[in-house]
């Protein structure tokens, strides 16, 4: 669509295009003034007053890491709950959800020790069970990919530390979508109206996982090592569990991708012993975990809403600063502006903090499945989740019929922001999902990758690699956003509902 013209004729045809017909033109074009006049305001408060720096700073450095189920992160949920209060947002509170067991990282240590010794820097896997103290055993590489080839592993796996993949690229390439962003996995495309659903390609992975578990644990293999797949001797994190917050199945520790290399290596010429040693706390009762919930209550349809959202938790490498420090303080900083503006949206606003995102979206599950009953009142929900680069448009997972409707919405942030038309595309890895799967309007901010993918869930993932303009920008889409899509007629179009399959 050719860009042309005014933020006011940008506001009028947001609403002349979804449907306000049977208004004079005259009041349609007051109230176009009136809401591109806020948009402007809106951007300039966040651009010329932000809070962003002091907030991510103090989450990051003086709460730190927000392993969920852990005490720095409901000491972060209050935090966040004190600074909506603060803002003026009201029904601020947390809501709680229980988790099977908590999980305190202990020590991860390990080395080559032959045909030579060399020290490897590793950290256990979330939720690893440990090992029998100090461990030693050979290194097999299990290169089976189907359960039809296991068969060749039978009684060589007693006693072994186990690596299942070939070493990967220092910088793998990723799809690029059509604004140039730089994504995690997509989700398959929905099917057909009337068709079945595609499989979701995680589900057969984890299948595929459980089968390999279980084959190496009946053969006696001691642990599994994994590559961490970053440069710089970093090290990747994530959990070894088939079910959220419970014990995994095996020890499992991920590996610098200089040493898994050296393994490899090393393995093409003859044997390699490794010894390996984790002990970590698994809590023996079920805790609780929360989101953050504040409002700002919507003038004319309060029970009608947006939602802003992020997640709160993160992995405990660093700091958990992009990951996602920068979302949550974003979601903050939106709320802090609309608030401060006294801005009246016919609709409520509602900012989320979720946390359990890091171990399957666990927090937004539990929301859409907290609030099942409003979720045909929810217009959209956007999520700023992929660190801190510049926000270039948004995805509207597959959703075309919302397509012109969210044109609309962006214009206003096209000239001053630079702002592209949305993009169709899915995200598989974030918040926005369940809200998705449930038929409600969930998108995701498509952004620049700024190293996102090297730093997070590694030791980088601190303040120092915060690009603060982008991140103010961020707050700035956010914010309009959530008024826009607040101000509009109707709520945001849903996608076609899915044919009942006999």
């Amino acid at each position: 669509m050719k860009r042309i013209g005014a933020t006011v004729l940008a506001a009028g045809l947001v609403l002349c295009a979804v449907g306000v017909k049977t208004r004079p033109m005259r009041a349609a074009n007051d109230e176009a003034s009136a809401m591109a006049e806020t948009d402007t305001q809106i951007l300039n408060e966040i651009h010329e007053h932000s809070e962003l720096m002091q907030n991510l700073e103090y989450l990051s450095d003086r709460i730190g890491p927000r392993l969920t189920g852990s005490l720095l992160l409901k000491q972060a949920n209050d935090w966040t709950a004190e600074m909506f209060r603060k803002y003026g947002l009201t029904n601020v509170h947390l809501e709680p959800y229980t988790i099977p067991h908590a999980w305190v990282r202990g020590t991860a240590k390990a080395r080559i020790l032959a045909p030579t010794e060399h020290s490897l820097g590793i950290a256990s896997a979330a939720w690893s069970p440990n090992t029998k103290g100090a461990v030693r055993g050979p290194v097999v590489y299990f290169d089976a990919k189907k359960p039809q080839d296991f068969a060749k592993f039978h009684g060589k796996l007693k006693g072994a530390i186990v690596i299942t993949s070939d070493p990967q690229p220092l910088s793998p390439p990723r799809p690029v979508d059509q604004s140039g962003s730089i994504t995690r996995p997509m989700q398959e495309p929905p099917p057909p109206v009337g068709q079945p659903a595609f499989p979701d390609p995680f589900d057969k992975f984890l299948a595929e996982e459980k089968q390999r578990t279980k084959f190496l644990k009946e053969e006696g293999a001691i642990a599994v090592l994994r590559d961490s797949n970053k440069p710089n001797a970093l090290l990747n994190m994530t959990d070894s569990t088939f079910e959220p917050f419970q014990r995994g199945e095996m020890p499992t520790a991920f590996v610098t991708g200089e040493g898994y290399r050296m393994i490899f290596r090393m393995l093409k010429s003859g044997p390699v012993q490794v010894e390996l040693e984790i002990t970590n706390s698994l809590g023996a009762k079920p805790v609780e975990a929360y989101n953050t919930v504040a409002d700002l209550r919507g003038a004319e349809k309060p029970d009608e809403m947006v939602i802003l959202g992020a997640h709160l938790d993160s992995w405990e490498l660093a700091t958990g600063t992009t990951d996602n420090g920068t979302g949550s303080m974003a979601v903050l900083e939106a709320a802090r502006a609309l608030a401060k503006l006294h801005v009246k949206p016919r609709r409520t606003i509602r900012f989320v903090l979720f946390s359990g995102e890091e171990e399957g979206l666990i927090g937004s599950k539990e929301y859409v499945k907290a609030h099942k009953d409003e979720l045909g009142k929810i217009s959209g929900v956007l999520v700023h989740d992929t660190g801190t680069g510049k926000v270039l448009t948004i995805g509207l997972m597959g959703n075309y019929n919302a397509r012109e409707t969210m044109d609309r919405v962006l214009y206003p942030l096209a000239e001053p922001l630079g702002i592209v038309e949305p993009s169709l595309r899915s995200e598989g890895g974030s918040d926005h999902v369940p809200f998705d799967q449930a038929g409600v309007p969930g998108f995701w901010c498509v952004q620049d990758p700024a190293d996102y993918e090297k730093m997070h869930h590694s030791q980088a993932d601190v303040l120092d690699h915060v690009r603060w303009d982008d991140l103010t920008e961020g707050a700035q889409v956010l914010a309009v956003f959530g008024y826009n899509v607040a101000q509009l007629p109707d709520l945001l179009p849903r996608k076609p509902a899915k044919a009942e399959t006999k």
